[in-house]
């Protein structure tokens, strides 16, 4: 992504990130050819001819004139000479990354060096706006963990991010990752975890749109970085971004040889094992390539199938199989795990590169399952005799899964002239899942069910933007996807006394154009708009069998339908989003924004399961307005943010009861979202080698469901003014980190995590059973690393061993890790 934007110019590899580069390298000299031309112009060559990040804002450079720069230069001279008489100055990050600032009135020298430089946390590149741009200038809400934070947290996959930011929520329809799906600001809580559902979130890995809550299970290591948008994104991002978007950037190869390995090994005998390496192999080529392994880690254990061994429904001895009991199995949850990641990095010439990306993973771990409530508090027509212990659990299978991820992925960057520059971000991707279980989190099999599905996915993003600096920066770009869900799911039901399945396929087709400008009206007021135009089709074709191999059917009875049916449905439609946004610069310190936008879900057809004709009739997609405005501080020891915002949905997609009484998804009215978000990071106190910064985040969230439509008058009733699942009122983080040097260059590092997740209902006509309790997560980190390179390690997570649930579905629950401890022994070169 040559480009240099608003806030930031990048010339690596289509977007590698600053702290690839240390900082002896900008002391390295090469040779430097800049003629006299405008600044933005000037500072966008030599980023293109030294492979620097050089972040030059716009409202900075705009209008100024650069002296030229010849000659076998270092990057930091040639900075100087291209800066001088504008009265501006380069800040040197520890990331070897250039900051131009306003020069201070006593500056001595146009550059300031890394070493005098004290913000508590360097300036973040992000890639939020489709072009890399400086966090503390993005006008919008952006929350992003660096790959050291990401390992600290044990942050691993999409979900795991619950536990690291405010705002954030994770519903698992099912047990675990391998059935959810994320709500950001109280958005997509009545989400679609279904395969060939429509998410709120988007989610997306090196900029590459993953079309499915199914790829929430993906395996993320070797980043750099994940940036989380909170906020509906439809102008940029397109189609179901009415929650947010989230960006995991993998690391690129490097312009030297680096690369680490790590073993860990914690509680429950949970062992990981991880190493990656890259660099330029010649003047012209990088590789890098990363692995990741996991194993064990259950925490949960398995009494076998309880009172229900043996048991088969009354008048029905001799026919229906009886309940097996597997017998009892300590250390459930285990994972089993492998992943690769190759990337390479071709650089045709300065202004030319090509990056690819092909990666794979296997995982066959053990499905996360629920137990059930106490005997005593719960209907002994489904209780196996638990007890009030949430780790223990009743089953007449232990489930695993089979999941299968693998895709190829490029990005090709071309600077086209001096102020036009070309993306394409192209890829191909496929998974295949196998996952059981039962959904009531008994061995009685009610409803136990059995979901394989393959998915398919190809997409092609083309964009063109000019942002040198000038009074405008644009972008604009087409967007085409097609995926297609093959489903099966499967289920032996002794409430229906048969076996039935709903073999399925989707094809689907997106095609959108979009742009976005900047005006940069002065120095301190900037004004952008954008468009997008997006154009859906679905085809939806499948059946509905009952088997019923026992000749003892009660399926049309139960669903009130008749059995055995198909469908061939098709949808289409179109959607129209936009936004207007404002931002304005009262210091270099200081900057304000509001903004109004609009963003959709796509509509579409159920998934997972048909049980009758009415579900595969299609629901329209959802629509929200959205305005939000929000404050950015920054010195060299305080950082702090401020947003608020305002959402109204119409079209609101859930799951309700539909004319006979069986769940489909729907449109089911409309809701409101109103809240405000908060961050500070600090600089307590640094001095004689000892630093210590504080950082947290809060969110605040008032939903209300406003109009519900439903067939049954109850539900509506109840449903009219209750907030939206997977919205905590109230949720926060917080860290403390005390950082030291000790004698032989050793460094010690200790941290203090805190996470707060308010009380929250886990889907609509939420009642007491349906609803979790808040709860508070405590963690603590300390990493001592020598000056060779290596780090050893020890961690501690929910450390208070506080007990709480993901989720709660009547008597059934999902309860969260418990005290877990752990360590390893990493080294980095």
């Amino acid at each position: 992504m040559k480009t240099l934007s608003r806030s930031i110019k990048c010339a690596l590899f289509g977007g590698a990130l600053a702290s690839l580069f240390p900082i002896h390298a900008l002391a390295q000299k090469t040779e430097v050819n800049i003629a006299i031309q405008p600044l933005g112009q000037a500072l966008n060559q030599l980023s293109q001819q030294t492979g620097t990040v050089i972040i030059a804002p716009s409202r900075l450079v705009s209008n100024k004139q650069a002296v030229a720069a010849k000659g076998e230069l270092s990057v930091i001279k040639a900075v100087e000479l291209l800066l001088k008489g504008s009265g501006l100055q380069a800040q040197e990050q520890p990331s070897g990354a250039i900051v131009i600032k306003k020069a201070e009135t006593n500056s001595l020298t146009p550059i300031k060096r890394a070493s005098h430089y004290q913000a508590p946390m360097d300036e973040v590149v992000v890639t939020a706006l489709k072009r890399d741009s400086s966090l503390q200038d993005a006008p919008v809400a952006i929350s992003v963990l660096g790959g050291d934070e990401l390992k600290a947290r044990g942050v691993t996959d999409f979900t795991d991010l619950i536990d690291s930011l405010s705002g954030i929520s994770i519903n698992s329809a099912f047990g675990g990752p391998e059935n959810s799906f994320i709500t950001i600001r109280g958005i997509g809580g009545a989400d679609d975890y279904k395969p060939n559902g429509n998410p709120s979130v988007a989610l997306h890995v090196d900029g590459i749109y993953q079309t499915s809550n199914a790829y929430l299970s993906m395996p993320l290591f070797d980043l750099e970085r994940i940036e989380v948008l909170k906020g509906p994104q439809g102008t940029l991002y397109g189609r179901n971004t009415t929650a947010g978007a989230i960006n995991a950037i993998t690391r690129a190869p490097g312009d030297t040889l680096n690369g680490y390995a790590d073993i860990e090994y914690g509680a429950y005998d949970f062992v990981s094992g991880s190493a990656a390496v890259g660099g330029p192999v010649s003047d012209n080529l990088g590789i890098r390539v990363a692995v990741l392994m996991e194993q064990g880690g259950g925490f949960m254990d398995g009494k076998g199938a309880g009172n229900f061994a043996g048991f088969v429904p009354q008048g029905t001895e001799g026919i229906v199989p009886p309940v097996a009991d597997p017998g009892e199995r300590d250390g459930f949850g285990d994972a089993d795990l492998f992943a690769f990641r190759g990337t390479a990095v071709y650089d045709f010439d300065d202004v030319t590169s090509l990056t690819l990306h092909y990666f794979v993973s296997q995982d066959r771990g053990d499905t996360r399952q629920y137990d059930r409530v106490a005997f005593e508090d719960d209907k002994p027509s489904l209780n196996a005799g638990e007890n009030g212990d949430p780790f223990e659990f009743y089953t007449s299978e232990y489930y695993s899964h089979e999941i299968d991820v693998n895709g190829f992925s490029g990005d090709f960057s071309h600077q086209l002239h001096s102020n036009l520059n070309l993306d394409v971000l192209f890829a191909l991707q496929s998974s295949e899942r196998n996952v059981s279980g039962n959904g009531d989190g008994t061995s009685f099999p009610r409803y136990q069910y059995n979901f394989d599905d393959q998915l398919d996915q190809s997409s092609l993003e083309i964009r063109l933007s000019d942002s040198t600096g000038g009074d405008f920066d644009w972008i604009a770009g087409a967007f085409f996807i097609n995926d297609s869900v093959d489903f099966t799911s499967y289920w032996t039901s002794y409430a229906v006394l048969s076996q039935y399945s709903s073999p399925y396929n989707q094809r689907r087709n997106s095609v959108a154009t979009f742009g976005n400008i900047d005006w940069n009206v002065s120095n301190d007021l900037v004004i952008s708009g954008g468009l997008r135009y997006t154009k859906d089709t679905a085809k939806f074709r499948g059946e509905n069998i009952d088997a019923d191999p026992w000749g003892l059917s009660v399926f049309e009875e139960t669903f009130k339908t008749d059995a055995n049916f198909s469908w061939d449905r098709e949808f289409d439609d179109s959607n129209v989003s936009g936004k207007l946004a404002i931002q304005y610069f009262i210091s270099d310190n200081l900057n304000v924004f509001a903004s109004v936008s609009t963003a959709y879900r796509g509509g579409g057809f159920d998934g997972t399961s048909i049980f009758s004709e009415e579900e595969t009739q299609p629901f329209d997609s959802e629509e929200v307005l959205a305005y939000e405005a929000g404050a950015r501080y920054v010195t060299s020891r305080i950082n702090l943010t401020f947003d608020a915002f305002s959402y109204d949905f119409e079209e609101l997609q859930a799951t309700a009861r539909l004319s006979n009484d069986t769940n489909g998804r729907t449109n089911v009215g409309k809701a409101t979202v109103r809240g405000a978000e908060a961050s500070m990071a600090l600089t307590l106190y640094e001095a004689n080698n000892h630093k210590i910064t504080f950082n947290t985040a809060g969110t605040y969230l008032d939903t209300e469901i406003t109009e519900f439509s439903s067939n049954r008058v109850d539900d509506v009733t109840s449903t009219i003014g209750d907030p939206l699942p997977g919205s905590p009122k109230w949720s926060q983080t917080a860290a403390l980190n005390y950082q030291t040097s000790l004698a032989n260059n050793t460094q010690l590092n200790a941290r203090l995590n805190y996470n707060y997740h308010g009380e929250e209902s886990n889907r609509l006509n939420a009642g007491e059973g349906n609803t979790a309790p808040s709860y508070d997560l405590l963690g603590v980190r300390v990493d001592v690393t020598f000056a060779n390179g290596l780090n050893v390690y020890a961690y501690g997570r929910n450390i208070t061993d506080e007990t709480y649930f993901l989720e709660l579905n009547g008597g059934a629950r999902l309860v969260g890790a418990p005290a877990t401890y752990g360590g390893g022994v990493s080294y980095a070169f």
